[in-house]
């Protein structure tokens, strides 16, 4: 597993150059386009993935999709108490950095 905070980190480097792309808002756009925009738009960050027609099924498929590219167990109840894109991407990443204090197994829910 990658330690959450190198995780979350965008700072650029160290000559004040730009900060390098954002891994956690690439790995939720990329699903949440995947999943919940059949024409592969970006979505807007009001976007409501339930408005949308997306599931709660769909809803375990972008975190679990999301959970792979970080390597870091997302729990689903993100994108449930989440469901628009801009407040998603906002509490995944509160969540990326906080340490992990129940440890290995934790559920996803």
């Amino acid at each position: 597993m990658t330690d959450r905070a190198e995780t979350v980190t965008v700072e650029g480097a160290a000559d004040g150059t730009a900060p390098g792309p954002d891994p956690v808002e690439e790995a939720a756009r990329a699903w949440w386009i995947r999943v919940a925009s059949p024409d592969g738009a970006p979505p807007a960050r009001d976007a409501d993935f339930f408005a949308v027609g997306c599931t709660s099924l769909q809803a375990v498929m972008v975190t679990g999709g999301i959970s792979e590219d970080l390597d870091e167990e997302i729990p689903v109840r993100l994108l449930l108490q989440n469901s628009r894109y801009g407040a998603f991407v906002t509490a995944l990443r509160t969540f990326l950095a906080t340490p992990d204090e129940a440890g290995p197994g934790r559920p996803a829910w």
